[in-house]
C-alpha cells in the first residue's frame, strides 16, 4: 500500500499542471453547477414541512452524479500514464468527451439507486455504492459496455471487499476531515459564504484528483492479482 500511495503522489506532483488543467475543465464547472442547483433547491424548499431534508437529498444525489462524471478523465489519465502514453492529457479528455452522455446517464441511475437504497435502512445504499464504485474504472480501462462493467465492478469489489471498503472509507474521511478543518479555521477570518464556497471548490479540485489517482493505482494492482 505504501508503494501505491508513493507512486500516486509521484504522478500527482510530476503531472500537477496537467491535473490542475483537468480539474479546471471538469471539477470547477461541475462544482459551481452543483452549488447553484443545491442552493436553489434549499431556497425553494425553505418553507416546506422539512426544509432541509429535500436540500440534503439533492446535495447528495447531485454530488454523486458530478463526482462520477468528473473522475473519469483522471482515471483515464492515470491509466495512460502508467502505460507510458505521451499524450495522456489529450487522450483522457477525448475519451471523457466521447463518453460524457453515457456517464451522465449512468451517474444519474447510480445516484438514484444509492439514494433509494439509503432510504431502506442505509445499508442497501452503501452496498450499491460500493458494488458499483469501480464501474468508471473498468469503462476507462476499455471494458465494452456498462453491463459488463457493472458485473466486473461487483465481482472486483466482492473479491477485495474488506480492503476496498477500508481504503474508500479512509480516503473519504481524510478528504472530508482536511476540507472541514481548513474551512473551520478560515471561518475565524471570514464568514462570507462565497469566499468559503470558493475555498471549498479549490480544495476539492486539489484533493479529489489525488484520491482518484490513488484508487486507480489500487484498481490496477488488484486487477492483476
Amino acid at each position: 500500500m505504501k508503494s501505491i500511495i508513493s507512486e500516486s503522489i509521484g504522478v500527482y506532483l510530476r503531472e500537477f499542471t496537467k491535473i490542475l488543467l483537468l480539474s479546471v475543465m471538469t471539477y470547477l464547472p461541475l462544482l459551481l453547477i452543483h452549488a447553484f442547483l443545491v442552493n436553489y433547491i434549499y431556497m425553494q424548499t425553505r418553507f416546506a414541512q422539512y426544509p432541509g431534508l429535500i436540500g440534503d437529498a439533492a446535495n447528495g444525489i447531485f454530488m454523486l452524479i458530478f463526482i462520477t462524471i468528473a473522475q473519469v478523465p483522471f482515471i483515464k489519465f492515470t491509466l495512460l500514464e502508467m502505460e507510458g502514453e505521451e499524450h495522456a492529457l489529450i487522450r483522457s479528455l477525448s475519451f471523457s468527451m466521447a463518453k460524457a452522455l453515457p456517464f451522465y446517464i449512468y451517474g444519474c441511475i447510480y445516484a438514484l439507486l444509492v439514494f433509494v437504497g439509503g432510504l431502506l435502512f442505509v445499508i442497501p445504499g452503501l452496498v450499491i455504492l460500493l458494488l458499483l464504485y469501480f464501474v468508471p474504472y473498468f469503462i476507462a480501462d476499455e471494458t465494452k459496455g456498462f453491463k459488463a462493467a457493472v458485473r466486473k465492478s461487483a465481482k472486483f469489489f466482492k473479491r477485495h471487499y474488506i480492503k476496498a471498503f477500508l481504503i474508500i472509507i479512509l480516503l473519504t474521511v481524510i478528504q472530508l476531515s482536511f476540507e472541514n478543518i481548513v474551512l473551520f479555521l478560515l471561518s475565524f477570518y471570514t464568514n462570507v459564504y462565497f469566499t468559503l464556497l470558493l475555498i471549498k471548490i479549490i480544495l476539492l479540485m486539489l484533493l479529489l484528483p489525488l484520491q482518484t489517482i490513488i484508487l486507480t493505482n489500487v484498481y490496477q494492482r488488484w486487477k492483476a492479482v
